[in-house]
């Protein structure tokens, strides 16, 4: 359970979606995130339906240290994905994709957290293609290469960090964390579209999801 405490107000952004922040800054945030409900459809477009009603993000204040937490119902931000141009967006929607991958189906134990967080960068990246063009999504997916690249140099590459299966033993997951689950995950997940095709793997993502869930 996620609890917001504070002098904060609620806007709406569209049918399903809104925003919470102080009630200083809700206009600027609601304008930065106004496409939310667009990424919304285009998620639910690959993926299936969304089950959980609304989907709202709380912009919170400059300590909260994550860029995004995909609680059920209610994501937390960080205020420095509200930049004025619109290009931070994407953190809407990789928390946004999270509702189905994180949310209604998740990992095990954090040896598999790659389930959560490379399906999600796949679903996130899908919507990227569709409202921004396949060359933007792909440039993400080369920047993404980059971060994982660097992760796998300082774990070293034959240590378990930099496998899509860490083996943590007694060590605090944190200490595993990094772009490995996510970008590993993201380009397990294409390579696996690569050989069956477009079509049959989306059938297959959305089968994915609706069978786990059930």
């Amino acid at each position: 359970m996620a609890l917001a405490v504070g002098d904060i107000v609620y806007k709406s952004t569209g049918t399903r979606t809104g925003v919470i922040s102080e009630p200083s800054q809700v206009d600027n945030i609601a304008n930065e995130l106004s496409e939310m409900d667009e990424l919304l459809n285009l998620a639910e477009d690959y993926i299936g339906e969304y089950i959980w009603g609304n989907y709202t993000i709380i912009i919170l204040p400059p300590s909260f240290p994550m860029g995004g937490m995909e609680n059920p119902l209610l994501t937390f931000a960080s205020p420095t994905i509200i930049v004025g141009d619109k290009s931070q967006v994407y953190v809407a929607t990789h928390e946004m994709a999270h509702s189905w991958t994180g949310n209604t189906v998740t990992c095990q134990n954090w040896e598999n957290f790659w389930l959560n967080e490379g399906w999600t960068v796949f679903i996130e990246r899908k919507v990227s293609a569709v409202k921004y063009g396949g060359d933007f999504a792909l440039v993400e997916a080369q920047l993404g290469n980059t971060s994982l690249a660097g992760d796998i140099s300082a774990f070293g590459p034959t240590n378990s960090y930099s496998s899509l299966h860490p083996v943590l033993g007694n060590d605090n997951p944190d200490n595993s964390f990094s772009e490995v689950p996510y970008e590993k995950g993201f380009q397990l997940l294409t390579y696996l579209e690569s050989l069956v095709g477009d079509e049959m793997f989306q059938q297959f993502a959305q089968y994915y999801i609706k069978m786990n869930f059930l």
